[in-house]
């Protein structure tokens, strides 16, 4: 890649929250989503001046918080803990607008129980209903009025006892170069994140109706014994699959002695350097070959012991190299 070129990523991501492995909603964060890791510290002081000797980090935590762009009552739903009922329910029409003709006027939807007037002098009256049409005097006028009536909606419940959810939290955002464009995406993946129940619904001016999911990341076992406690997994998704670029290789094992007819099978392991860990490469990307086949031969990473003696086998992957001795007896 050119000196000059340069990773980012995009301000929006997608999100999915899971919850008993079944998805509980999906979305996109506004641009304000953030990943905070924190960790205490305990500092040891001592000699001449009282120095700072030492600091013992401990205590790490992950509290993700992630602003939705758009409106979804599932959002909500997982902050309190709720489930989403879906049914008959009465709700309010509020202020509507109602032309009187000689005081009969008409509703847009048929009442439950009595209707509340606003009269253009200011005035309030409650009215009985007949179906979904009242009377307010005998006059032309205009008025507004609220009123209960019952339809199908969808609501969720905001009680006193119910606990936030926890699921697993996954975040998906572009990655792009400055000189390639897009060249793939990262991807967190918290398994246990435990939202904080605490959220705003703010209606303003300006601006859409943005809700906010914030919470812990909860320490889970990870998916292998090296990993220990784990908060969240950052992984990066390559746009199209590549060869893993290292500085060396290891082929093992490193030394072989065999029978005559007896066979062992060779492993490579490349080192990346810096903070990289070693990776396991399939021995079918290498180029593997016997320096004496009269010796000993190679094929599909299965070395062969053919005739007494020593040779060396070859091992190259993508121009990094590395040597096994074999001994035959």
């Amino acid at each position: 890649m050119a000196k000059n070129s340069k990773d980012f990523l995009v301000s929006t991501a997608d999100v999915a929250f899971i919850v008993d492995g079944m998805l509980a909603f999906t979305g996109t964060t506004s641009l304000n989503a953030s990943i905070a890791v924190t960790m205490e510290d305990q500092e040891v002081t001592g000699g001449k001046g009282n120095k700072t000797l030492y600091k013992y980090k401990y205590g790490r935590k992950l509290a993700p918080s992630i602003e939705m762009a758009e409106w979804n009552l599932a959002y909500i739903a997982a902050n309190v803990g709720s489930t989403i009922f879906q049914g008959l329910k009465d709700v309010f029409a509020v202020a509507e607008c109602v032309t009187l003709s000689k005081g009969v006027g008409t509703l847009k939807k048929t009442p439950v129980g009595k209707v509340f007037v606003e009269k253009a002098d200011g005035s309030t009256l409650e009215v009985a209903p007949e179906g979904s049409v009242i009377t307010v005097g005998d006059a032309d006028d205009t008025v507004r009025v609220t009123y209960r009536y019952s339809t199908t909606v969808k609501r969720v419940t905001v009680d006193a006892e119910s606990t936030p959810m926890v699921g697993e939290l996954i975040l998906t955002a572009d990655k792009h170069n400055n000189l390639k464009g897009k060249v793939g995406e990262v991807q967190i993946d918290v398994p246990s994140f435990q939202l904080s129940g605490t959220f705003d619904i703010a209606l303003e001016a300006s601006g859409t109706t943005t809700t906010k999911l914030d919470g812990n990341a909860l320490a889970v076992e990870g998916a292998t014994c090296s990993d220990g406690s784990v908060y969240a997994y950052i992984t990066e998704i390559p746009s199209a699959e590549s060869a893993v670029t290292v500085s060396d290789i290891a082929a093992t094992p490193a030394v072989m002695e065999l029978a005559v007819d007896e066979t062992k099978k060779i492993s490579v392991i490349g080192m990346k350097g810096g903070l990289y860990s070693n990776v396991g490469i399939e021995i079918a990307d290498c180029t593997v070959t016997s320096e004496d086949s009269a010796v000993a031969t190679v094929a599909n990473g299965i070395v062969t012991g053919v005739g007494a003696g020593t040779t060396y086998v070859n091992v190259d992957y993508n121009g990094v190299k590395d040597l096994i001795k074999v001994t035959v007896s």
